[in-house]
């Protein structure tokens, strides 16, 4: 799949820009599915919210568990980086190494998906949107590890919640 132009594939490029966030779920949960083990489930989600007038941060909490709060907001330069950095890497479980290695068919495909929701979100997010890293802080239980990305565009907030629980 490398090399593969998924932002030029017809499904990407004309899908109705409100089917794509629905789009975007489907393949996070296929993915969710193809890098979870019995010790290693992983969480993926995106959900929005519309920009209220106490800023990012406020509309951010609005899409926090209740237990949760925002603790920090860093900025970020490209949020493409953020997601490729993350996807699917930082979630490849250790248990089959042979499995997991490049040009592995399940690494191939978990890169493929990776590359088809960043695609995608491309549609939602121009590169120039702005982006922050989240860190959260909860009385409860969050995740072993996250990586938590906020976008603002076009009046909206969207978080990308990639979790894993091990």
């Amino acid at each position: 799949m490398t090399g593969f132009d998924w932002p030029a594939l017809s499904a990407a490029r004309n899908a109705r820009i409100d089917a794509v966030p629905g789009m975007v779920r489907h393949a996070l949960k296929v993915l969710e599915d193809l890098l979870e083990e019995s010790d290693h489930a992983c969480t993926f989600t995106l959900d929005d919210a519309p920009l209220v007038p106490g800023g990012v941060q406020a509309s951010v909490q609005t899409l926090l568990p209740q237990d949760c709060t925002v603790a920090a907001l860093a900025p970020v330069d490209d949020w493409s980086t953020v997601v490729g950095a993350a996807l699917p890497g930082f979630f490849v479980p250790a248990r089959q190494p042979d499995a997991w290695a490049g040009p592995a068919a399940p690494r191939t495909v978990a890169d493929g998906l990776a590359a088809w929701v960043t695609a995608l979100l491309a549609r939602l997010w121009p590169g120039t949107a702005e982006a922050w890293e989240l860190t959260v802080e909860c009385r409860g239980w969050y995740e072993a590890a996250y990586v938590d990305l906020v976008v603002l565009a076009d009046g909206r907030v969207w978080l990308l919640h990639l979790g894993v629980s091990d």
